[in-house]
């Protein structure tokens, strides 16, 4: 994959657009309307397969499902280095425009890097999201995009919430 698309799927700040359910053609918004698509029916089908004392209890739970899949499949978000307006996650976040005026693609390529600009962003937003930024920028320097991108591709963009 060539750096122009890698920038696409790698924010400013080392997070994964690509992994990020709000990417309008990102793999969640897309298997999300793979699976909208293919599941088609199948709320009639268990409508009319399943005992009438269990059919209310299915048909919402399908029509939930199908509902859900709707929404992912509506992301819209373009990217970080494609968006105008603030990532709705991180409104305010002072790393785009910080690369742009520092003419680099991440923080990791920044002589400042770690900088107290940036933590204290964190700090105030989310605190859990401070050391995956720091981390995420010293493995980018360390083994490069692509393989930075390899790596990351396949592990949640959610994953730092559920550690403890």
């Amino acid at each position: 994959m060539d750096r122009e698309k890698l920038l696409q799927y790698i924010a400013p700040c080392s997070l994964l657009c690509y992994t990020c359910m709000g990417l309008k053609d990102g793999p969640i918004a897309e298997c999300a309307r793979t699976l909208h698509d293919l599941s088609a029916g199948i709320p009639e089908f268990f409508c009319r397969n399943t005992p009438e004392d269990e059919r209310d209890k299915q048909l919402t739970f399908f029509h939930d499902f199908r509902n859900t899949l709707q929404h992912f499949s509506s992301a819209f978000c373009p990217g970080c280095r494609n968006n105008d307006a603030a990532c709705p996650a991180y409104e305010g976040c002072v790393i785009p425009a910080c690369v742009k005026e520092r003419e680099i693609d991440f923080c990791a390529e920044c002589g400042y890097f770690p900088c107290d600009k940036v933590k204290d962003f964190f700090y105030a937003r989310d605190a859990k999201i401070y050391p995956v930024w720091e981390n995420g920028n010293r493995r980018l320097r360390e083994i490069g995009i692509e393989a930075y991108f390899e790596e990351k591709k396949g592990v949640s963009h959610y994953t730092h919430y559920t550690e403890k």
